[in-house]
This record gives C-alpha cells, sequence and structure tokens, in this order.
C-alpha cells in the first residue's frame, strides 16, 4: 500500500466512491440550495451522492417524481459533479421497495405479486364437504362436461385420506350440474381437504408494493419507466460520473409467492408438475419436503434471473454498476422467506449490499452478504447503515460501527442518510442525519478518511480465511412450512412452527457468531455457487478469486447437491478435511441420487477425512478446527476473542431488524491479502485500549501498524521464535482498527 495515500486519503480520487451517502430529498428542493449542500459534501471528502426522494408519509418530499423538475434538479447535481470530478450514483426509486415506480408500475394487475393461499380443511368420516372447482390452467370448468378427457386437468381441491395421506381422486366425486362439475365428497374415514387459490393483493390492500419479481415483464416495465427516462437525459454520463444505480430492499411479500409463468418453468426446471403437488408445501415431512425443496428452488431461480438479472443486464448494456441490498438478510429463516434463498440473489449484483438499521453490532446480516459476494467473486460491496440510530448517536459510536462494516466484509459506507431537511416531522424519518444537522458533523471529515483508508486496505485483494461452511438452505426447505398470515413490517411475525426448521435456523446463528467470537473466520459456499469452486490439493478453491480452505463444515446438512457431494470426495482424497454437525448428507436435489450421495460420505468416512461433530458442543468444534487448520495469525495472550450479547433471535421473523441493542467487547481481527502483503485488521471492541500478544507467520520480521483513524504508520518489533515465526506486543486503541501489515 501506498503510505502517501494512507496519509492523505482525501487526495486519493480512486477512493471516492467508499462513502456514498443516501441524500433524503425530503422537502422543496432549489438548485442553490443543491450545490450548497454539495459543497459542504465535498469539503469534508464526501465526494459521491446518491439522491433519495422520501415522501415521509406526506411530510417530505415536495415536487414531482421523473417529471421536468425533478430531471432539472438532477442535472444540477451532475453539473456539479462534473466540474468537480466527482461521481454521483442513481437511487432507482421513491421511498422503496424498488421496482414500483412510486408506486406506478402496480396500478397494471399483472405486475403485482401472485401468491398461494392453501387452506387446510378437516373432514369427519360422514360428513359432506362441498367446493367449487377452479381448473389452474384459468380456462375454467364450463367446457367440462362427463365425457372429458380430466387427464391433464388440475384442479385447486385435493382430498386425503387423514389417517395415510392417500389421495382420492376427486374426479369420482363429480357432479355435472349446469356450470360444469361441482365437488361434493363423503367417506366414512376421516378426511382432509386442500384448498389452493391464486390470489393478487387489491392495489389499496398491499398491492401497490407488491410487484412481482419473479415475473421479468414487471422488471421491464420498471425499466421502461424509470432506468430508460434516466439514461435518456444523462446517458452520456453513464459510467463516466454516474457510477452506479442502487436498487432498494425488495422482497417476496407472501409466504407462497407466485407468478403467471412460474407452473411452465417449473416442469422446465424440475420434470414435473407441481400444480396437482400444491397442497404438499403445507404438510410436513421429508416426503413433502422435497416438494417445497423444488418450490423453493425454482422461486429464487426466477427471483434471481428475472428480476436482478434483467436489471443486470440493462446496467451491462449502459455501462453503469448495480448495487442492491434485500429483506431479511439476518437468518436463514429470513433468507427462505423473503428470497428463496438470499445467497444465491447476490450473482448478478456488481455491488452486493446489506441494510443495517439501529446503532448496535453483530449480527450476521453484513457477514452473510460478504459471503455471499465472495461465491461469485464478487470484489466490491456495500452497506447502508445508521438508519434508527437516534438523533444521540455519536461521532465515536459511528467510527466503530463504521470499522465493524469493514472487518465483516463490507467496503462502501452508504450513509443513510444526509438529510436536505429536518424541518417538523422530517427530522424523524428513521434519524439520525448524518450531514451538517448532526453533533458529530464537524468530524466527519475525519471519519470520511478513515473510511477510505479501511476501503483502501481491504479492496484490490482477496479476503483470508480458512474455513468453508456450506449454507444448509435446502435443508431448511425441508423442513420449513411459512406462515402464511404475515406479508412484511411486524416486530413479532410468523414463527418457526417445525422443529428441525427451527433447530437450523438458530444452530446457524450459534455456529456462525461462534467463530466469529473465536477468531476463526469463514466463508459460506451455497447450492447456486458451488461451480465456483474446486479441489485442489488439500484445499477447496474458489476459482473466482482464488480463496483457499483448509477446513469444509457441513452444519445440519441433511440433503447436498450431487455435484457438491463429488467435490467434497475430491477434497477428501486429496487429504481435505470435512466436519460434519449433527447429519452426514444422504440425500440429494433428485432422489433418484440419494444412494450417489450416500454412498459418496460412506467413503469419505472410509478415509477418515469425516469427523462428525455434535453442534451442542461448540468448544470441541473450535477446537477439531484449530487441530486442523494452521492460523497464520493468532492471538496468544491478552484478550483473545469476542463476546457477543445476541447469539441469536427468537424463533420467530421480525421485520425489520433493529440491531440497537445488539454489541459485542474484546478484540476481533480479519485478514486480506494485498499487493503480496497480509493486512490483518485488529479491532478492540472495548471501552479501553487493550495490549496483546500476536503470534505471526511471516517471510520476514519487517512489520508496521497502520492506524485508520490517525493514518499514522508505525514499525512493530517482533521476537523470532523460529525461522518464519514471530510474536508481536500489539497496543489496540479502542473504537477503531489498526492494520498490521506483514509479509506472506
Amino acid at each position: 500500500m501506498d503510505k502517501g495515500i494512507w496519509r492523505e486519503p482525501h487526495k486519493c480520487k480512486a477512493l471516492d466512491e467508499s462513502q456514498s451517502p443516501l441524500w433524503f430529498w425530503n422537502d422543496r428542493l432549489e438548485n442553490e440550495e443543491l450545490k450548497r449542500q454539495l459543497e459542504m459534501m465535498s469539503e469534508v471528502g464526501v465526494k459521491c451522492a446518491n439522491p433519495h426522494a422520501r415522501t415521509n408519509g406526506g411530510e417530505g418530499f415536495i415536487g414531482g417524481y421523473l417529471d421536468d423538475e425533478w430531471f432539472d434538479h438532477i442535472k444540477t447535481v451532475l453539473d456539479y459533479k462534473k466540474e468537480h470530478d466527482e461521481p454521483m450514483w442513481l437511487y432507482d426509486e421513491i421511498d422503496w421497495p424498488a421496482g414500483t415506480c412510486n408506486q406506478t408500475i402496480t396500478l397494471d394487475e399483472r405486475n403485482r405479486e401472485q401468491y398461494l393461499v392453501i387452506e387446510r380443511v378437516e373432514i369427519p368420516a360422514g360428513e359432506k364437504f362441498r367446493a367449487q372447482l377452479k381448473e389452474f390452467s384459468g380456462k375454467g370448468t364450463f367446457a367440462i362436461g362427463p365425457d372429458t378427457d380430466l387427464s391433464g386437468c388440475s384442479f385447486n381441491v385435493t382430498i386425503v385420506d387423514k389417517e395415510t395421506g392417500d389421495p382420492y381422486d376427486i374426479k369420482d366425486y363429480f357432479t355435472y350440474l349446469m356450470f360444469g362439475p361441482e365437488l361434493e365428497f363423503v367417506s366414512d374415514r376421516d378426511a382432509v381437504a386442500f384448498v389452493v387459490d391464486i390470489r393478487v393483493d387489491a392495489y389499496e390492500y398491499g398491492g401497490n408494493e407488491a410487484v412481482n419479481y419473479l415475473d421479468s415483464r414487471a422488471t421491464k416495465a420498471f425499466i421502461k419507466s424509470t432506468y430508460d427516462p434516466y439514461y435518456e437525459h444523462f446517458g452520456e454520463d453513464f459510467g463516466r460520473t454516474i457510477k452506479a444505480v442502487f436498487n432498494d430492499e425488495t422482497r417476496m411479500c407472501h409466504a407462497f409467492a407466485w407468478s403467471r409463468d412460474f407452473a411452465g418453468e417449473f416442469i422446465k426446471r424440475k420434470g414435473y408438475d407441481i400444480l396437482p403437488n400444491l397442497y404438499k408445501l403445507i404438510i410436513p415431512g421429508i416426503e413433502a419436503g422435497r416438494y417445497r425443496y423444488d418450490y423453493f428452488d425454482v422461486l429464487a431461480s426466477l427471483y434471481q434471473e428475472n428480476y436482478f438479472g434483467v436489471l443486470h443486464n440493462w446496467c451491462k448494456d449502459h455501462n453503469i454498476k448495480l448495487f442492491a441490498h434485500l429483506l431479511g438478510e439476518e437468518t436463514v429463516f429470513g433468507h427462505a422467506r423473503y428470497s428463496g434463498d438470499y445467497l444465491r440473489q447476490n450473482r448478478y449484483l456488481d455491488i452486493p449490499g446489506a441494510d443495517h438499521l439501529g446503532k448496535g453490532i453483530g449480527s450476521l446480516n453484513i457477514k452473510y452478504t460478504a459471503c455471499g459476494a465472495h461465491s461469485y467473486g464478487k470484489e466490491m460491496t456495500a452497506v447502508e447503515v445508521f438508519a434508527g440510530c437516534g438523533w444521540d448517536m455519536t461521532a465515536d459510536e459511528y467510527l466503530r460501527m463504521v470499522t465493524w462494516m469493514f472487518q465483516q466484509g463490507m467496503q462502501i459506507i452508504i450513509n443513510h442518510g444526509f438529510f436536505y431537511s429536518d424541518r417538523g416531522n422530517r427530522k424523524n424519518d428513521w434519524p439520525p442525519s448524518q450531514f451538517f444537522q448532526w453533533q458529530g458533523w464537524d468530524r466527519m471529515k475525519e471519519a470520511n478518511a478513515m473510511t477510505r483508508r479501511l476501503h483502501y486496505a481491504l479492496t484490490g485483494g482477496v479476503s483470508e480465511a480458512d474455513i468453508l461452511i456450506y449454507q444448509p438452505t435446502e435443508s431448511f426447505w425441508l423442513h420449513y412450512i411459512p406462515d402464511q398470515r404475515y406479508t412484511h413490517g411486524f416486530f413479532k411475525g410468523a414463527f418457526v412452527k417445525d422443529e428441525e426448521a427451527a433447530k437450523i435456523d438458530k444452530n446457524m446463528q450459534l455456529l456462525l457468531n461462534g467463530l466469529m467470537s473465536e477468531n476463526l473466520d469463514f466463508d459460506l459456499i451455497h447450492k447456486d455457487a458451488v461451480d465456483n469452486f474446486k479441489s485442489e490439493n488439500d484445499k477447496i478453491v474458489n476459482i473466482l478469486n482464488g480463496q483457499s480452505f483448509k477446513a469444509l463444515i457441513l452444519p445440519m446438512c441433511e440433503t447436498v447437491p450431487l455435484k457438491f457431494a463429488k467435490m467434497c470426495l475430491d477434497f477428501a482424497k486429496a487429504g481435505g478435511r470435512i466436519f460434519a454437525l449433527d447429519t452426514v448428507p444422504y440425500m440429494a436435489e433428485k432422489n433418484t441420487d440419494d444412494e450417489k450421495v450416500k454412498e459418496i460420505f460412506d467413503n469419505i468416512q472410509a478415509l477418515g477425512a469425516l469427523k462428525v461433530l455434535s453442534m451442542d458442543e461448540p468448544g470441541t468444534i473450535y477446537e477439531s478446527l484449530r487441530d486442523t487448520i494452521s492460523l497464520p495469525v493468532r492471538i496468544t495472550a491478552g484478550v483473545c476473542g469476542t463476546k457477543n450479547n445476541h447469539v441469536t433471535y427468537p424463533d420467530y421473523l421480525i421485520d425489520p431488524y433493529i440491531h440497537t441493542g445488539e454489541d459485542i467487547e474484546g478484540v476481533m481481527f480479519t485478514r486480506y491479502i494485498k499487493d503480496g502483503k497480509r493486512n490483518t485488521l485488529f479491532v478492540n471492541y472495548g471501552k479501553t485500549g487493550e495490549n496483546i500478544l500476536v503470534f505471526v507467520k511471516s517471510g520476514d520480521d519487517s512489520f508496521e501498524m497502520w492506524d485508520t483513524l490517525s493514518g499514522e504508520i508505525s514499525k512493530v518489533e517482533a521476537v523470532c521464535e523460529k525461522d518464519g515465526e514471530y510474536t508481536l506486543n500489539l497496543c489496540l486503541p479502542a473504537g477503531h482498527g489498526v492494520i498490521l501489515v506483514s509479509d506472506l
């Protein structure tokens, strides 16, 4: 790293996007005031801005959206940025979630999210059950008569024997009356009926914000309404001054999202018809869980391809980067509920992103985003942060939070936000403003310099971790039965009712938080990214960014893709070590491949490369990992790790997660390889300084400490224990990071 850049980071234009605040346009705008505020940002080193209109329930932005006046204000910003050679981003919505174009796209019902409602009805023996039939083809039942071939018809009612689960042939209970077949069922045994409806919310009843992200036609309508007009006005500046577009907080609204093309896409991808099997989505057990697996797998892929994929292609064609953050990033439960598979949604993002509300630290949302980015070889990540921290947030709290974000793998800070105005109730819109209205504004230049240094030290290389963990999303799907009574926006929402699903959700939080507290860094691999990894010698290597891993953890994985199982076998044969927590995988994506997966892991166990450990014994897990991997950096005396006061969430969904009250204390370090050097970021999250002894493997005895806040660089004396192994005495300040620069 260049010491001149470190000491004076504001002079490096390449670091201008390291902080890109959401600039809340929350009042009537005046171009002269816009320029005045832009000058204030530039003076403290905040060179990138992201204009974002906020209506704030009617007491916010005043003016038209995407009209001539709007684009005139954007031009004012763009002209200033061009004159001062500064970048800017575009926020692609007014308020959020993205994709509605100020809730105009959803005026067309075809662009609103379709969803399934699956009702379970008990039918006691001898009791008559009647239901109006619907044919899933959408053709209705009018044309169906006694002689009609019904072999290709799928109806919205399924009836099964309560004890055995065997389905009845409902065609045997049709009566043909004036309007086609009507169903009248009675049996001398208890039965259960499942009635499936495909619905769309009324515009006035939530449909205004419920975009069908599974349907590319809705995405293209959004592009036509928003992206195309921006390009028509400012296309020559795309990729020059206008660097990126911000896509905010998209998600599935309902528990079982659907689309016009879902059934057809399902057949293409899975080879069978889901329609006669929809009722199984709410039936407990592994057999029905296979259908949940396939349903959520298709849903996650359609979301990935038809929303983010379509936006990505447009951005690529127009020379601009796509940033997005989603909803429910904190837990496996949230991942499944709001996006099917959260990690998968990072594939088409140029800048994968996270959101963090409240001023607590210690949650997993940031680490999950970084891991999702790494799994696709993405270099840059960003986090929207500080919403809901409150006006009492201090500059020291701000610095501490920024440092934690970078340590978790973020590389751009997106302030939420810089308020254009704090007039009236505007000041209460998820405060604080970190702009000139904030008590800590006089330290923003210092904070921006620290942000730039962290960005500089932790980009342009690769995150170094030793442990790779398979994310057990599919195993969660097998057991997860969504609660259909909740959409979004609640502090105590749907429970994870299935014990096994709840266990996976909770234990993953305990595992990942525990590893971080022990300074055992990790990354994640998941189903959609398996092709990006390979076994090489006795390591698993990410072929996109060069990360290599010495140990593989399979936590509660009942099912893994066959191609991943084969990679595990190659890894084991080369001397790699695998740790299965609670369960050894025995199922594949397709039941026809189950025996192959089971045989592979039997072979791995026979090689002595697989060790089964209990999730209930974390100490044994940590000890086994340390015995397996030779850490190049470790703390040998002093505070050796961190304590997290909030290692798991309750077994119900929270939307949104507010992190205030969560905290960690102690010392954490993470490693990053850049320019042939190891940059180890040490952070003391306590309230006073700490002295620690650190063991380091290094090619020479030249060690330097680079202070992220002051910019000071100092030599560190090392004691050589033996060739290539050193002990250092480090004095860590409280609340911000220092980077130990050493040879590999």
